[in-house]
């Protein structure tokens, strides 16, 4: 009476705490979806509303099939509107993931295929890798290790193309895994090894320690108990050694919890393989022992494994009660995420175990199941029962999410629009306080540029005056008297010193009158530089033996341009023009100047003999300074030399007038 009596307390608290666990999911669901309603509500039609619908569809899993579905293809929807690539893709592997869920993975598949093709099409790389992944996950899943395979080959080139290590390592762990499931153990052991070889390349212990289980697994199976249990114990003693927590690489973290337990199942089916049923049976208890401390701290896929591996030892030990327990917990584990391989090997361990029983009509039935599973892993008919029973279920927690939806609602307008009007109130006002702030330091920042470029104007004028009525006058003073003294002295030997001298100081004048010209703010501007340059020109070959034409254009904008880039473009023109006169030989010369909406276009002209700036014979750094100045002002510079030279000078004019 009693023990019913605890059963039936037992049953009642578990049902409780299922129903709370179950009740604080859907409360979870229920404020992620309000929350999505509510940010969702004015979106733009944009990408960034396409991201959003994807975070939301990802957050819903498990709280309405239906929701996530509507999410996924409203975002999808508006992918192809923008012609946005990406969205495209991501919404196909969100319905993956959403089937996959489902336990839906032909559908999965068909998805991750889409998906494939597009982020393959965009060269979307990261994505491309995930996909993969996803793929692959589906994959084992059915057993269909023959497109796995597939999916683990591309994954390799691209990575081996891309000249990514920690991937080429991931696919080639993915390729050694699916070998060991086909039981071709030296094409195993030949991609483990690969993999090992980078993770030591790279210094990832996390790697290394991965690598080392897959090589054991290779030589697990061709029965090399003692060089398996080489590499597990290789592996166990870097997992055990390591934190809570780890990166296996930029996407993937180990964790210390998961990695322990699993290299401990490994030791024990080595053992449990070799015979050693007292030590395989002390590993695989030595699995439970965290998750027996800390809760449910496993995958159900791993969980499965690991009872049903301690089941068969037992059974091989002949506690054939312990054994039956284990084995039977495994069974339902891989029911319920319809882990085909786990469902397999659990009915061969309990038609063993009846076996050994001799309750041969249980193992046979057993046996018959296991077979056919081994064959195909799973037939249609199951399939389709197993499919019907989940879409049942499903449409039985949609009915019920929808009732407690509608009765939270009403609860929840009230103290919706509270908050809404309370945030809004808030905001607004810190929006108004923001944009005081904004303008009075817009203002402020203008005022100082405004004083700042005043107070070097006012210096630029004043420097220039006095160099014009300081250093000028006193220049011209000077040349008076050398001109003076030249005349006295024509006819004596100083006579011709006396001329370099005045010759010299009359190059030092218009040097000055250009320098004068150049910090004088009053001529940044377009038509005072095109001006002076067209002086200059004239001033320049007047005297000499050219024939010169001058092209300049009707009006030329009143634009202001600065210093730098008007002193710049002078310096560019003289030197061109005395370029000529040394080097040319020739007898014309023109100087083009026309505007084409906001470029400035200079070309001089000459029948010279010309010359080849790349290969002719370096006279001085004239074209070279030219260069330099053209990109300082960000302005293009080329030659043309045949029958004479055109050089042109193309420089944008930053603060041409809209028309």
């Amino acid at each position: 009476m009693y023990k019913h009596l605890f059963l039936i307390c037992a049953y009642l608290l578990v049902t409780c705490l299922a129903s709370f666990s179950q009740r604080r999911i859907v409360n979870l669901s229920q404020k992620t979806y309000t929350e999505f309603k509510k940010e969702s509500k004015n979106l733009k039609n944009d990408t960034n509303k396409v991201l959003i619908y994807l975070k939301y569809a990802q957050q819903l899993e498990g709280f309405s099939p239906d929701t996530v579905v509507a999410i996924t293809k409203t975002a999808r929807t508006l992918s192809y509107k923008l012609n946005y690539p990406r969205g495209v893709e991501r919404s196909f592997l969100q319905d993956g993931a959403h089937a996959e869920s489902e336990k839906n993975y032909p559908l999965a598949i068909r998805f991750y295929k889409d998906a494939i093709k597009i982020a393959e099409t965009h060269k979307l790389y990261a994505d491309v890798y995930a996909i993969y992944n996803s793929a692959l996950n589906a994959y084992y899943y059915q057993a269909d290790y023959a497109n796995a395979m597939d999916i683990a080959q591309k994954g390799l080139s691209l990575a081996e193309q891309l000249g990514d290590k920690e991937n080429q390592g991931h696919f080639d762990n993915q390729a050694g895994f699916i070998y060991l499931k086909q039981e071709k153990a030296d094409a195993g052991i030949k991609y483990y090894t690969r993999y090992l070889a980078l993770a030591n390349e790279m210094h990832n212990r996390m790697m290394v320690a991965d690598a080392s289980n897959g090589i054991a697994d290779g030589y697990l199976l061709k029965n090399d108990y003692q060089t398996a249990l080489k590499y597990f114990f290789t592996a166990f003693g870097i997992y055990d050694k390591m934190n809570e927590m780890e990166p296996l690489d930029r996407q993937r973290m180990v964790f210390r919890p998961d990695r322990v337990p699993y290299t401990l199942f490994k030791i024990s089916t080595a053992y449990k393989q070799a015979g050693n049923y007292k030590l395989a049976l002390r590993y695989a208890l030595a699995v439970f022992a965290p998750h027996s401390k800390k809760g449910n701290i496993f995958n159900n896929y791993d969980l499965a494994s690991y009872y049903i591996n301690a089941g068969d030892i037992y059974s091989s030990l002949k506690d054939y009660k312990q054994a039956g327990l284990y084995l039977n917990k495994g069974l339902l584990l891989a029911k319920s995420i319809l882990h085909y391989e786990d469902i397999r090997d659990a009915y061969r361990g309990i038609s063993k175990n009846f076996a050994l029983q001799h309750q041969y009509d249980s193992a046979y039935h057993y046996q018959l199941v296991f077979t056919g599973l081994k064959d195909s892993i799973i037939n249609e008919k199951v399939n389709r029962e197993i499919n019907k029973l989940e879409v049942e279920r499903r449409d039985k927690e949609i009915v019920l999410l929808n009732e407690r939806q509608k009765l939270k609602e009403t609860e929840t307008a009230r103290q919706s629009l509270i908050r809404n009007v309370i945030i809004g109130f808030v905001t607004f006002v810190a929006c108004i306080l923001i944009l005081l702030l904004y303008i009075q330091g817009g203002i402020k920042q203008q005022k100082l540029n405004f004083e700042k470029q005043l107070a070097v104007q006012t210096e630029r004028q004043r420097i220039s005056s006095d160099m014009h009525d300081d250093i000028g006058t006193g220049l011209s003073t000077m040349l008076i008297y050398v001109n003076m003294l030249k005349l006295k002295l024509a006819d004596s030997r100083d006579g011709p010193n006396i001329d370099r001298i005045a010759a010299l100081g009359t190059e030092l004048v218009e040097q000055l009158k250009e320098i004068v010209w150049s910090l004088n703010p009053g001529n940044d501007r377009l038509d005072n530089l095109l001006l002076f340059i067209r002086q200059y020109f004239v001033l320049l070959f007047e005297p000499l033996a050219y024939q010169t034409n001058i092209i300049y254009p009707l009006t030329i904008p009143e634009i202001e341009i600065d210093n730098e880039l008007r002193r710049n473009i002078f310096l560019c023109v003289k030197e061109l023009l005395n370029n000529i006169i040394k080097h040319a030989d020739a007898s014309c010369v023109e100087l083009n100047v026309h505007i084409d909406r906001k470029t400035l276009l200079i070309r001089v002209k000459d029948n010279g003999k010309g010359f080849i700036p790349d290969t002719g014979p370096k006279t001085g750094n004239g074209l070279k300074n030219i260069r330099q100045r053209m990109n300082a002002v960000k302005g293009k510079f080329s030659i043309q030399s045949s029958k004479g030279t055109v050089i042109k000078l193309e420089i944008h004019l930053p603060n041409y007038p809209n028309r």
